[in-house]
């Protein structure tokens, strides 16, 4: 019975991905790709699996390629864990890291560090992607009024990567999507954010897309593992 139970789960489990899946290539590529510039990084947390890819078109016109838009990818090829965890700096410390020089204010921070696992027949290695927390933008706001020393700063919006742990620092995109392109493979993925649904992007983007919304050359989207 309980190995009946662990089955029907797997099999729920593995239907709700494809149902997220097919969701992602019916919807407007535009919105797919528009970041949430308001979600918390410690909203990132937890399991996920990737659901779709994305070539953006002016992107393959610049490089000959034939595909762009939301492509397909393998069921579960890709699955990521991510955490947010208290920037080192902190530890032993109530001040923690200087975030505003001039206001000679420290806080707390979190950085991000999510680990990937593939498919055994791309790779058995798995990879890891740092985010720290000084990869966001750091604009002040009106959330920082009221800040007062040892306090917790969160992160939002977009990051930009500061190491990409991988054989293949594009993550196996041209492996995964079957879009071999020399110019994709010799980029490393750039940034992390959540889009408007909910769902986690790792992407490629000549644009600063920390600082505002840009031009996305290849991305991954990531739905949340059920």
């Amino acid at each position: 019975m309980k190995k009946f139970l662990s089955l029907l789960l797997a099999a729920m489990m593995l239907i709700s991905c494809v149902a997220f899946a097919e969701n992602i290539l019916e919807a407007d590529p535009e919105e797919v790709m528009t970041f949430n510039r308001k979600t918390p990084i410690t909203d990132w947390e937890g399991e996920w699996v990737l659901a779709a890819a994305y070539i953006g078109e002016d992107f393959a016109d610049e490089n000959d390629i034939d595909t762009f838009g939301l492509l397909a990818v393998p069921e579960k090829a890709v699955t990521m864990t991510v955490k947010a965890l208290l920037d080192a700096s902190a530890t032993g410390s109530d001040a923690g890291v200087m975030v505003d020089q001039a206001a000679y204010i420290h806080t707390h921070v979190h950085d991000i560090e999510a680990t990937l696992q593939f498919d055994a027949s791309i790779t058995e290695e798995p990879a890891t992607l740092k985010l720290p927390w000084d990869g966001w933008d750091a604009t002040k706001d009106e959330e920082w009024t009221g800040w007062s020393e040892g306090a917790t700063y969160i992160s939002k919006g977009v990051g930009k990567l500061s190491k990409v742990a991988a054989e293949d620092k594009s993550l196996y995109f041209g492996q995964i999507t079957g879009v071999e392109n020399e110019a994709i493979s010799d980029e490393n993925m750039k940034y992390m954010g959540m889009n408007e649904a909910g769902q986690l992007i790792v992407c490629y983007s000549d644009d600063n897309m920390v600082k505002k919304d840009g031009d996305v050359a290849f991305a991954y989207i990531f739905v949340r593992a059920e």
